[in-house]
């Protein structure tokens, strides 16, 4: 019994030896073998330069000085464009000190018209005249020649009567002639359109452009970023720094921008090691102040052998070669550019093992959390939350079962804003958004970041607006903004709410160009139109209840949404085409206007709108008696819900540049706005 035991323990510590030897076995000949080595976080340089040669006027900022997207950097000038302004102001001037001889010239030549008109046709008379005289010989001579006998034939005209009869038309033909010059002549001097006045047109549309040409000579942040360098490099490879007045080259490097945050790490794996790695590779990066570990994808191997950097050999006085490596690495990964990191390369057994469990652990967690969404309810109360930090993976292509995420616009005014209306900046990477309320009916527009910073953009050479309801982007730096056209709670209807304007907004400012009434516009219209159209407005104004609150600019075309009234329970939507005669002739004909009517769900309104064409857009439908909404799609003929807010009111649309949509939501006077991230529909 006791000898059977031995045996037992005998062979159970043999068969754990073997098993052992086992795995030492797979862990020689596995192949598995890490290596670690260090690099730097790095960031893309990006050089900042001008498309033509100008002077440096001042730099506004400083190596090292964190800058924000559409921040300006640097203020320019062109001597070139300068002297051409010149130029043409001298040449303006010369027109304007002769536009009077101009005007005596062209009455000289109607003159001379009438001189030359009267000597053609005195001529053409006389040769009538010479023809008469010889048709009443002929005929006295035929009279006196009685003994012969004429047959005379009512259907044959004699040869100089037929003379006679073409000189007459000659003289009606060339009257009518000498007639259209003066016409043409006169028409000059009534509209002013001499050749001089022509001209001057033309150059005082080219000094226009040119004028905002050169007060937009200056260079901008295309990122928010950190300024890498401020200088040049001459031909000897030396840095030269800017001084003001300095003269570069079309497209010589003024200064660089960094991203604040590294995009990729620049490595520099040992040579005897340099073979255990490849592109696309998955490698892991830490450093040494933090446990955080991330992983990147090998992009790229250099192709030669090189010293390594100085600040990673252990000992300056021996020097070690390498090969450089560049690593990919995620948004928002914590590192600091140019900070030392450790990049890990390479997996072994036990490596594989660990992996192997974490992925069975993942997978029973994941299926416990799906037992514990089962056993929620399906009517779950919708949350609005802050945004999260990562901010990367919106590209989706239908929306997750769990609601995106609501950012609070962040603003301490009295009066709360209660957006309205929105547009995405590309060049300052915010949103530009009405409110349909603000202090003493100001004209403001308030610029949001995506994370809810917000502060207030006055308008200037504007005195008053009210009911603020719609923004649409015209082109780089114009916009349109309009009031809403409806009566107020007391039953009236001000000028301020009757507003059609045209703005700028560039480097921070925003300044008023035009503004028309644009409810007197349609209600002209209505008088002189028997369209289906006019008929709509005749309604609305005979009801009183005109409401617009969507607008969009699409290439020529303006296209507004009408939330009051409805054409047969559905909404409907303007499509303007030319609209610049709104400004131009303050009004619109028939064979500008196209009607869009939507289907839209009972007790709820169009809200705004985002236009693809007038067959295919998006548009938001507010609830009239509570706080909801829904976001669609129009498209052949009818329209499709995408998202259902149930405790919000969806009141503006706006799409960033990477196509992300962004919904604005009314939350009334008590609070301010919030607005949602969608992302790519």
């Amino acid at each position: 019994m006791y000898n059977n035991k031995i045996q037992g323990i005998g062979l159970l510590l043999a068969f754990i030896a073997l098993l052992i030897a086992a795995v030492v076995g797979i862990i020689i000949y596995s192949g598995g073998e890490t290596t670690t080595f260090q690099g730097f976080a790095e960031s893309n340089e990006t050089i900042i330069n001008s498309e033509t040669s100008v002077s440096i006027k001042k730099i506004l900022v400083m190596e090292g000085d964190p800058v924000y997207k559409g921040q300006k950097l640097a203020e320019l000038e062109s001597q070139e464009l300068a002297l051409r302004i010149a130029d043409i102001r001298s040449q303006l001037l010369q027109i304007e000190t002769k536009r009077g001889l101009s005007e005596a010239e062209i009455k000289s030549k109607i003159l001379q018209n009438k001189a030359a008109e009267r000597a053609v046709i005195s001529e053409l008379r006389a040769q009538i005249q010479t023809l008469e005289n010889q048709l009443k010989i002929n005929k006295e001579l035929s009279d006196g020649l009685k003994s012969v006998k004429i047959k005379k034939s009512a259907s044959v005209k004699n040869p100089i009567e037929i003379q006679i009869e073409s000189l007459e038309s000659a003289i009606v033909d060339r009257r009518k002639e000498f007639a259209e010059i003066n016409r043409m002549y006169n028409k000059m001097l009534e509209g002013g359109e001499t050749p001089e006045n022509v001209e001057a047109e033309k150059l005082r549309a080219e000094l226009k452009s040119l004028e905002e040409q050169n007060s937009n000579m200056a260079v901008y942040a295309p990122f928010d970023g950190i300024v890498g360098s401020v200088f040049i490099k001459n031909g000897n490879g030396e840095k030269v720094f800017f001084k003001g007045g300095e003269k570069i080259a079309a497209y010589s490097p003024i200064l660089s921008i960094v991203s604040k945050e590294p995009s990729f790490v620049k490595g520099y794996i040992p040579e005897s090691q340099f073979s255990l790695i490849n592109t696309g590779d998955e490698v892991t990066i830490s450093n040494t102040q933090t446990p955080q570990q991330i992983t990147g994808v090998v992009t790229g191997l250099g192709g030669r052998i090189i010293p390594l950097p100085v600040r990673l050999l252990k000992n300056q006085n021996i020097a070690l070669w390498g090969r450089e490596i560049v690593v990919k690495i995620p948004e928002n990964n914590g590192f600091i550019l140019g900070e030392k990191v450790s990049i890990t390369c390479g997996t072994n057994v036990w490596d594989n093992l660990a992996k192997a469990f974490s992925v069975t652990q993942s997978k029973l967690s994941a299926k416990e959390m799906d037992k514990k969404k089962l056993n929620k309810s399906q009517d779950e109360t919708y949350q609005v939350t802050s945004l999260p930090k990562d901010t990367t993976k919106k590209n989706v292509e239908t929306f997750p079962e769990t609601s995106p995420q609501v950012t609070p616009i962040r603003w301490d005014g009295r009066v709360k804003i209660e957006a309205s209306g929105a547009v995405f900046v590309p060049e300052t990477g915010k949103f530009l958004v009405v409110s349909d309320d603000t202090e003493k009916k100001k004209p403001i527009l308030f610029e949001v970041g995506k994370n809810g910073e917000t502060k207030t953009i006055d308008i200037n050479n504007f005195s008053k607006i009210n009911d603020l309801e719609s923004i649409a982007k015209e082109s780089k730096n114009t916009y349109l903004i309009m009031s809403s056209l409806s009566y107020s709670k007391k039953g009236k209807l001000k000028p301020e709410r009757r507003l059609l304007a045209r703005i700028t907004f560039a480097n921070g400012e925003a300044r008023l160009e035009n503004a028309v009434d644009f409810y007197e516009i349609l209600k002209n219209f209505a008088e002189r139109s028997d369209s289906d159209a006019a008929k709509f407005l005749k309604k609305g104004i005979a009801e009183k209840s005109i409401d617009i609150e969507g607008m969009f600019v699409a290439g020529n075309s303006l296209f507004i949404a009408f939330k009051n009234p409805l054409f047969n329970e559905n909404g409907v939507i303007f499509e303007i085409s030319g609209y610049e005669t709104i400004f131009a002739d303050k009004k619109i004909n028939e064979k500008q206007l196209k009607t869009i009517f939507v289907d839209i769900p009972d007790g709820r309104k169009i809200s705004d709108l985002y236009m693809i064409s007038s067959d295919d857009f998006y548009f938001t439908a507010s609830c009239d008696s509570e706080k909801c909404g829904g976001f669609y799609r129009f498209e052949n003929g009818k329209s499709k819900l995408i998202k259902e807010f149930p405790e919000l009111k969806p009141e503006g649309i706006a799409v960033d540049e990477n196509g992300n949509f962004f919904i604005f939501f009314d939350l009334g006077q008590q609070e301010n706005s919030k607005f949602m991230d969608l992302g790519r529909i």
